[in-house]
């Protein structure tokens, strides 16, 4: 019964100890990842997309239409990344939606998002998800930022509350 005992610990150790000299003699073989390699993993967990994915807005049952203004910094879709100027529209420039003051505005953020916020330009005291029951007319902006470097950008609507 001892010498079956020891005989078994003895290929206990062999096994342990090959499978570790097995491993090591195996990782010598590795390549560090090159720049270009980590860069090329990173986009595949990109947004597959030529432009930054539209949020939506929805008001009291009604879709809002939003406007994509520029794109803070870049966007990036594979190797291709482009920048454009990120100017703020104005209210006059924005056909505003007749809604009800008082009422939730509902967002649904753009795929693969990585922060969003939502904020009354023309009443900053708002909290962004509910429109103000003063009568007048109000301009949103949302800003959206992507994981990994790929992007940001701006989102505008209007609305008037009689």
């Amino acid at each position: 019964m001892k010498k079956t005992r020891s005989v078994l610990y003895v290929i206990l150790l062999i096994v342990v100890f090959g499978t570790g000299y097995y491993v090591g003699s195996r990782s010598e073989n590795l390549k560090p990842i090159s720049k270009e390699n980590a860069r090329k993993a990173i986009q595949t967990l990109w947004v597959q997309s030529a432009e930054p994915p539209m949020p939506k807005v929805t008001i009291d049952g009604t879709e809002i239409e939003v406007q994509r203004s520029g794109y803070l910094y870049s966007w990036c879709d594979g190797d291709k990344c482009s920048m454009t100027d990120a100017v703020r529209p104005e209210l006059k420039d924005i056909t505003p939606v007749v809604v009800k003051g008082g009422v939730d505005i509902k967002t649904t953020p753009p795929q693969g998002i990585h922060g969003f916020t939502i904020q009354n330009l023309t009443d900053p005291d708002n909290d962004g998800y509910t429109v103000p029951a003063v009568p007048g007319s109000y301009l949103y902006e949302i800003q959206c930022t992507w994981p990994l470097d790929q992007g940001r950008a701006s989102f505008y609507f209007a609305v008037t509350v009689l």
